[in-house]
């Protein structure tokens, strides 16, 4: 992990980064924020079953991230967790 770019980390210290533990968090910030090879980086690291499980988790991810990971694991959009959690909307 130590292979990440460094500007995925703006906003916290790198070493407190827990890639168990922050799996979600990092798959995020690597598929909005990442290049190609963060992205190699987290395949490697979570191998692509595994890492499947953690982005159909997410809450809430940009379009094309989404588009991507449905491409790129072969799942349909609507298995994601973001697809089904409609982002906030104030009340008419």
């Amino acid at each position: 992990m130590n292979a990440l770019s460094t500007h995925l980390f703006w906003d916290i210290r790198r070493e407190a980064m827990d890639p168990e533990r922050h799996a979600v968090w990092l798959a995020k910030r690597v598929l909005e924020y990442g290049d190609w090879s963060d992205w190699q980086e987290l395949v490697a690291y979570y191998g692509k079953p595994r890492l499947a499980r953690i982005v159909t988790d997410i809450r809430s991810l940009d379009p094309q991230a989404l588009a991507f990971c449905s491409v790129w694991f072969d799942i349909p959009v609507s298995s994601f967790r973001c697809s089904t959690n409609p982002p906030f909307r104030q009340p008419s």
